[in-house]
Protein backbone atom coordinates (compact mmCIF):
# COMPACT_ATOMS: atom_id res chain seq x y z
CA UNK A 1 0.00 0.00 0.00
CA UNK A 2 3.01 2.29 0.74
CA UNK A 3 4.17 2.22 -2.94
CA UNK A 4 0.83 2.65 -4.24
CA UNK A 5 0.92 6.46 -1.82
CA UNK A 6 4.41 6.97 -2.77
CA UNK A 7 3.19 6.57 -6.70
CA UNK A 8 0.42 8.65 -6.35
CA UNK A 9 2.44 11.39 -4.26
CA UNK A 10 5.02 11.21 -6.87
CA UNK A 11 2.32 11.78 -9.95
CA UNK A 12 1.08 14.82 -7.48
CA UNK A 13 4.07 16.39 -7.34
CA UNK A 14 5.11 16.12 -11.21
CA UNK A 15 1.90 16.98 -12.42
CA UNK A 16 2.43 20.13 -10.29
CA UNK A 17 5.60 20.99 -11.55
CA UNK A 18 4.89 20.66 -15.15
CA UNK A 19 1.94 22.62 -14.99
CA UNK A 20 3.85 25.45 -12.97
CA UNK A 21 6.37 25.05 -16.09
CA UNK A 22 3.73 24.82 -19.02
CA UNK A 23 2.05 27.63 -17.18
CA UNK A 24 4.86 30.02 -16.84
CA UNK A 25 6.16 29.23 -20.43
CA UNK A 26 2.79 30.57 -21.45
CA UNK A 27 2.87 33.97 -19.14
CA UNK A 28 6.30 34.64 -21.55
CA UNK A 29 3.73 34.63 -25.01
CA UNK A 30 2.17 37.37 -26.24
CA UNK A 31 -1.55 38.06 -24.85
CA UNK A 32 -3.89 36.05 -26.05
CA UNK A 33 -2.00 33.23 -27.96
CA UNK A 34 -1.35 30.99 -24.55
CA UNK A 35 -3.76 27.74 -24.04
CA UNK A 36 -6.70 28.03 -21.40
CA UNK A 37 -5.85 26.73 -17.27
CA UNK A 38 -8.00 23.64 -18.26
CA UNK A 39 -6.24 22.16 -21.39
CA UNK A 40 -2.94 23.14 -19.79
CA UNK A 41 -3.98 20.74 -16.44
CA UNK A 42 -5.09 17.85 -18.60
CA UNK A 43 -1.50 17.98 -20.34
CA UNK A 44 0.43 17.63 -16.94
CA UNK A 45 -1.84 15.09 -15.47
CA UNK A 46 -0.72 13.28 -19.12
CA UNK A 47 2.49 13.93 -18.35
CA UNK A 48 3.26 13.14 -15.14
CA UNK A 49 1.51 9.79 -15.80
CA UNK A 50 4.84 7.99 -17.13
CA UNK A 51 6.65 9.78 -14.74
CA UNK A 52 4.61 8.32 -12.13
CA UNK A 53 4.62 4.56 -13.60
CA UNK A 54 8.29 4.21 -13.96
CA UNK A 55 8.91 5.65 -10.25
CA UNK A 56 6.24 3.47 -9.35
CA UNK A 57 7.85 0.51 -11.18
CA UNK A 58 10.87 1.20 -9.81
CA UNK A 59 9.79 1.41 -6.48
CA UNK A 60 7.79 -2.15 -6.71
CA UNK A 61 10.90 -3.88 -8.13
CA UNK A 62 12.79 -2.47 -4.99
CA UNK A 63 10.28 -3.78 -2.67
CA UNK A 64 10.65 -7.25 -4.35
CA UNK A 65 13.68 -7.32 -4.29
CA UNK A 66 14.17 -6.42 -0.17
CA UNK A 67 11.35 -9.14 0.25
CA UNK A 68 13.36 -11.45 -1.76
CA UNK A 69 16.42 -11.36 0.20
CA UNK A 70 14.06 -11.26 3.52
CA UNK A 71 12.90 -14.49 2.14
CA UNK A 72 15.86 -15.98 1.83
CA UNK A 73 17.80 -14.65 4.87
CA UNK A 74 14.16 -15.65 7.13
CA UNK A 75 14.57 -12.06 8.08
CA UNK A 76 11.53 -10.43 9.48
CA UNK A 77 11.22 -7.01 8.30
CA UNK A 78 7.01 -5.70 8.57
CA UNK A 79 5.63 -4.14 5.23
CA UNK A 80 5.83 -0.81 6.69
CA UNK A 81 9.32 -0.46 7.54
CA UNK A 82 10.00 -2.16 3.58
CA UNK A 83 8.09 0.43 2.22
CA UNK A 84 9.91 3.45 4.05
CA UNK A 85 13.16 1.62 3.45
CA UNK A 86 12.51 1.11 -0.46
CA UNK A 87 11.34 5.02 -0.44
CA UNK A 88 14.86 6.22 1.31
CA UNK A 89 17.20 3.85 -0.75
CA UNK A 90 15.20 5.49 -3.76
CA UNK A 91 15.79 8.77 -2.95
CA UNK A 92 19.71 8.03 -2.43
CA UNK A 93 19.78 6.04 -5.72
CA UNK A 94 18.64 8.97 -7.79
CA UNK A 95 20.77 11.66 -5.41
CA UNK A 96 23.62 10.87 -3.35
CA UNK A 97 24.62 7.47 -5.46
CA UNK A 98 24.56 9.43 -8.77
CA UNK A 99 27.37 11.65 -7.11
CA UNK A 100 29.34 8.85 -5.98
CA UNK A 101 29.08 7.01 -9.13
CA UNK A 102 30.20 9.44 -10.91
CA UNK A 103 32.82 10.66 -8.74
CA UNK A 104 34.57 6.63 -8.74
CA UNK A 105 34.14 6.97 -12.99
CA UNK A 106 36.58 9.69 -12.74
CA UNK A 107 38.69 8.52 -10.06
CA UNK A 108 39.17 4.58 -10.78
CA UNK A 109 37.08 4.82 -14.38
CA UNK A 110 35.31 2.10 -15.15
CA UNK A 111 37.26 -1.10 -13.63
CA UNK A 112 36.19 -3.97 -11.57
CA UNK A 113 37.66 -2.41 -8.57
CA UNK A 114 35.65 1.04 -9.31
CA UNK A 115 32.57 -1.10 -9.01
CA UNK A 116 33.15 -3.15 -6.62
CA UNK A 117 34.21 0.46 -4.21
CA UNK A 118 30.54 1.48 -5.83
CA UNK A 119 29.03 -2.13 -4.21
CA UNK A 120 30.47 -1.90 -0.79
CA UNK A 121 29.93 2.03 -0.27
CA UNK A 122 25.73 0.85 -1.73
CA UNK A 123 25.89 -1.76 0.75
CA UNK A 124 26.73 0.61 3.33
CA UNK A 125 24.74 3.32 2.58
CA UNK A 126 21.38 0.76 2.45
CA UNK A 127 22.62 -0.67 5.48
CA UNK A 128 22.31 2.93 7.29
CA UNK A 129 19.43 3.78 5.63
CA UNK A 130 18.28 0.44 7.15
CA UNK A 131 19.27 1.34 10.87
CA UNK A 132 17.59 4.37 10.11
CA UNK A 133 14.17 3.14 9.40
CA UNK A 134 14.66 0.63 12.80
CA UNK A 135 15.68 -2.45 11.19
CA UNK A 136 17.62 -4.75 13.55
CA UNK A 137 21.37 -5.25 12.91
CA UNK A 138 20.83 -8.53 11.90
CA UNK A 139 18.53 -7.93 9.22
CA UNK A 140 19.38 -4.52 8.19
CA UNK A 141 22.99 -5.93 6.96
CA UNK A 142 21.86 -9.16 4.91
CA UNK A 143 19.12 -7.02 3.20
CA UNK A 144 21.62 -4.25 2.44
CA UNK A 145 23.96 -6.47 1.05
CA UNK A 146 21.32 -8.56 -1.13
CA UNK A 147 19.90 -5.39 -2.47
CA UNK A 148 23.01 -3.95 -3.51
CA UNK A 149 24.36 -7.00 -5.34
CA UNK A 150 20.93 -7.18 -6.87
CA UNK A 151 20.95 -3.31 -8.28
CA UNK A 152 24.58 -4.19 -9.31
CA UNK A 153 23.84 -7.40 -11.17
CA UNK A 154 20.61 -5.12 -12.56
CA UNK A 155 23.12 -2.62 -13.93
CA UNK A 156 25.59 -5.34 -15.51
CA UNK A 157 22.89 -7.13 -17.01
CA UNK A 158 21.55 -3.88 -18.67
CA UNK A 159 24.66 -2.50 -19.83
CA UNK A 160 25.13 -5.99 -21.19
CA UNK A 161 22.06 -5.69 -22.98
CA UNK A 162 22.40 -2.06 -24.32
CA UNK A 163 26.25 -3.57 -25.60
CA UNK A 164 24.91 -6.16 -27.77
CA UNK A 165 22.12 -4.12 -29.14
CA UNK A 166 19.44 -6.10 -28.19
CA UNK A 167 15.96 -4.21 -27.07
CA UNK A 168 17.18 -0.87 -29.09
CA UNK A 169 15.83 -2.08 -32.33
CA UNK A 170 19.45 -1.81 -33.95
CA UNK A 171 19.64 -5.09 -35.25
CA UNK A 172 15.86 -5.22 -36.82
CA UNK A 173 17.30 -1.78 -38.94
CA UNK A 174 20.27 -3.71 -40.05
CA UNK A 175 18.20 -6.92 -41.44
CA UNK A 176 15.20 -4.79 -43.06
CA UNK A 177 15.39 -4.66 -46.63
CA UNK A 178 13.98 -1.25 -48.19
Amino acid sequence: MNIIFATLGIWIIATLAIFSFIRGSERQEPEGQGKGAGIIAITSVLLALPVAGMMGGILFALAGSVQVVGWLFNLEMSPGKVGVFVIAVLVYLFTIDSLVELFLKSVMGKSLTGKLVLLFTRVLAFYGIGLLVGAQEQTALPVAAGLAVMLLVIETLFRLLKKSGKGSGREDRRSRKV
